[in-house]
């Protein structure tokens, strides 16, 4: 987004649900075009940020959609910051009283509650802010794996102020399974090299997490073809956050 005489242009969605698909190009699936209108904004309205909700960035799609890669890469840049709520589990410390909460659903294969995630996360959060890793006046923070669930968004009401939800879609479900299973030999995810075990997982998403675009109203969702090289991917992504992110760096 730029500055032009006190003002600050933007671009707003118009294809007629207010929501973005990104042009696809010749090498990629026809996602339809998006028709742009200017909006001006002033300089003094331009990312407002509530002082009690955290900026954020929902990274949205099915297992294997890239939200992980994604997400690290658009993570570097200085003004954003990546959380990907598996990390933020597997780095708790489990000798600590809301670790061995954790240990007490994960020991058991037990999914972990939804109030116990929430819980989780602001408790991560604080802890970088506490330690001046992240700074709510000048950060957006980038969330991979929160919020799975319709709970969770209610839950993260008051946490997080969501400007924009990037959703990552693979429409060749065949596709989805052999990027699933490759990663499995080069990532070190033995849970990706069962196609049951695929299945199940995609299945899961599509009961539980894909109801969750329906919690944010549709001018805030983004869809970008992931079954594109990754690079495409970023490019796209990177169109999203154009005039979603603050300029300042």
């Amino acid at each position: 987004m730029t500055s032009t005489g006190g003002t600050a242009l933007a671009k707003r969605a118009d294809n007629g649900n207010d929501t973005c698909d990104l042009p696809a190009g010749p090498r990629t699936m026809p996602f339809g075009l998006c028709r742009t209108s200017i909006v001006f904004v002033t300089s003094e309205e331009e990312h407002v940020a509530d002082p009690k909700r955290y900026p954020s960035i929902l990274m949205f799609g099915c297992p294997g959609s890239g939200k992980g890669t994604q997400g690290v890469i658009v993570g570097k840049m200085p003004n954003l910051v990546h959380l990907a709520m598996g990390d933020i589990f597997r780095g708790l410390d489990k000798s600590s009283d809301i670790g061995k909460e954790f240990l007490s659903y994960s020991s058991k294969g037990q999914l972990v509650s939804d109030e116990l995630t929430i819980r989780v996360f602001k408790h991560h959060v604080e802890g970088m802010i506490d330690a001046g890793t992240i700074d709510p006046a000048y950060h957006t923070l980038i969330l991979d794996g929160i919020p799975r669930t319709v709970q969770q968004v209610e839950l993260l009401s008051d946490v997080v102020d969501v400007k924009c939800v990037v959703y990552l879609m693979i429409d060749d479900r065949d596709a989805l399974i052999a990027r699933l299973a490759n990663r499995a030999k080069t990532s070190g995810r033995p849970d990706d090299a069962d196609r049951e075990v695929i299945e199940n997982r995609i299945e899961v998403y599509e009961r539980e997490t894909h109801p969750v675009l329906e919690a944010y109203p549709k001018k805030l969702i983004a869809r970008v073809n992931a079954d594109q090289p990754p690079l495409a991917v970023l490019r796209d992504v990177a169109d999203c956050l154009v005039g979603v992110v603050s300029t300042k760096i």
